[in-house]
């Protein structure tokens, strides 16, 4: 009780806002169901629609899981494929997209923490406000006689606003069944069972410092845009003097359209700064500290939202964009397809998966050069299995996938003895001798398979003796003095 008469005192921020779970607990305490703090969804919501650190996280998370494509992949061998099943998802509702289911789940789930979509009809989906959905659960035995909690569905209850039914009614309290409805919550809230929790629960101080700095700034601009000031008088004066001073002071010099003007006083009046300028506080590294703390807990880097410089060692864009892709949002797309696949009909209990495909998202595409090398390594990776004795589908999928058990031996057809011998074999299955020539004239029968050229085709060389000092036509020459070939 003492901490709902806390929650009720004070309608601005309360500790129990940094997490929701322990106050919903503590206020609601009931097990078997499970709500959104409603406190906790409307700071979250103030947030995104006035804190620009937030909105602009928010989007970039949206930005890039609203670009991907759902596919269907088999599990045995990963490959991705598309039919007529995916249509309920591609065309959630009328004149909806797939990236715009993606994109109103990523709001919700960063604002709420939890995604309610439910199929109303076989090719209508029906976006429930998180705010306004509980969790019904109930404890269920084992065959051992041991409990567990599981959903039992949702109940939807929108506030009562006007005549039940009239224009501004958001519909009657309905319940939905747990098949019905898909529930995606990335965060787990550490103290439900089911529900999820927001990025920004753990950073609501941290949104509350910003904002304030924020206002700082607003009211330095609105009273002077310069220091406060402190002016007095030696001699004492009276009340109404001291409002009509005021009053003076502040049309005077008072605002932007004020600044920097020049300070006329009265006789006997001593000004004094007393407040310290934007640039003596710190100001712009103070409000930068907080922005990054807010952009930490959102996994979004500062660099693609501006706030930080594409230069420097390990900033390049195509890094930090891949990181992100890898660290966030992989995590994020596999999550989500879990959630939504109880949605698309005709699904397999096995075997079959709903997935994504981000091959053609831009920003997640590599250099020109690094793309090009990318594929000559993966032409070179198919063309030694394909050596290897792989077919080529298989060898195809493993480099994609990056997995190797997808190789398969390509079948090697047996030797066929039936078949007519050729001619380059004998009838023994040897090679016949080939036909050579040679140069030289030989011996008849001199050796197997010898050719003589035909008579007259080139000169031949006079037979003589061999020796190798006459050259073959017997005058070797004669010897001479020593003496005579030292001159």
């Amino acid at each position: 009780m003492r901490l709902l008469d806390r929650m009720l005192s004070r309608s601005d921020y309360w500790e129990g806002m940094s997490s929701g779970a322990a106050v919903l607990t503590t206020t609601y305490g009931s097990p078997d169901r499970e709500s959104i703090l409603p406190q906790l969804t409307g700071a979250a919501q103030a947030s995104f629609g006035s804190n620009s650190p937030v909105f602009s996280a928010i989007m970039v998370r949206i930005s890039l899981l609203s670009q991907a494509v759902f596919r269907l992949q088999s599990v045995a061998d990963k490959k991705l494929f598309g039919d007529q099943r995916l249509s309920i998802l591609e065309h959630p509702w009328p004149d909806g997209t797939a990236g715009d289911l993606i994109g109103r789940c990523e709001q919700d789930v960063s604002l709420a923490g939890n995604a309610f979509i439910w199929k109303a009809a076989d090719d209508l989906l029906v976006r429930l406000r998180p705010e306004w959905v509980t969790i019904i659960s109930e404890l269920v035995p084992d065959p051992l006689g041991r409990q567990y909690r599981q959903v039992l569905g949702y109940w939807f209850d929108p506030p009562k606003l006007g005549v039940p039914g009239g224009p501004m009614s958001f519909g009657e309290p309905q319940f939905f069944t747990a098949d019905e409805v898909a529930h995606w919550a990335p965060i787990p809230d550490p103290s439900a069972s089911f529900r999820g929790m927001s990025w920004l629960t753990p950073i609501i101080r941290d949104l509350a410092a910003d904002t304030g700095l924020t206002d700082y700034k607003v009211k330095y601009l609105s009273n002077a845009a310069s220091p406060n000031l402190l002016i007095r008088y030696t001699q004492k004066l009276q009340p109404g003097t001291i409002d009509s001073l005021r009053e003076r002071m502040q049309a005077r010099y008072g605002g932007v359209d004020n600044s920097f003007k020049t300070l006329v006083l009265d006789q006997g009046a001593d000004a004094t700064v007393i407040g310290n300028s934007l640039q003596q506080m710190n100001f712009e590294s103070v409000q930068q500290a907080g922005a990054e703390r807010i952009l930490g807990a959102a996994n979004v880097p500062g660099v693609l939202i501006g706030m930080e410089p594409l230069t420097g060692v390990g900033r390049a864009y195509v890094e930090v964009v891949r990181r992100f892709a890898d660290f966030w949002a992989t995590p994020q797309w596999a999550s989500l397809c879990g959630a939504l696949q109880k949605l698309v009909p005709g699904m397999p209990p096995a075997g079959i998966r709903l997935w994504y495909d981000d091959t053609d998202i831009s920003a997640l595409q590599e250099g020109g050069m690094q793309q090009a090398q990318i594929n000559l390594v993966h032409a070179q990776a198919l063309l030694t299995l394909a050596q290897a004795g792989y077919t080529r589908e298989s060898a195809v999928e493993a480099v994609r996938s990056s997995d190797l058990t997808q190789l398969e031996a390509a079948e090697v057809p047996p030797p066929q003895f039936n078949n007519p011998v050729p001619p380059e074999f004998d009838q023994a299955g040897m090679p016949a001798v080939q036909q050579t020539q040679h140069l030289l004239p030989q011996a008849p029968g001199s050796g197997p398979g010898v050719k003589p050229l035909p008579a007259g085709s080139s000169p031949r060389l006079a037979i003589g003796t061999t020796s190798p000092g006459d050259g073959g036509n017997s005058t070797r020459p004669s010897g001479r003095v020593a003496a005579v070939r030292r001159n």
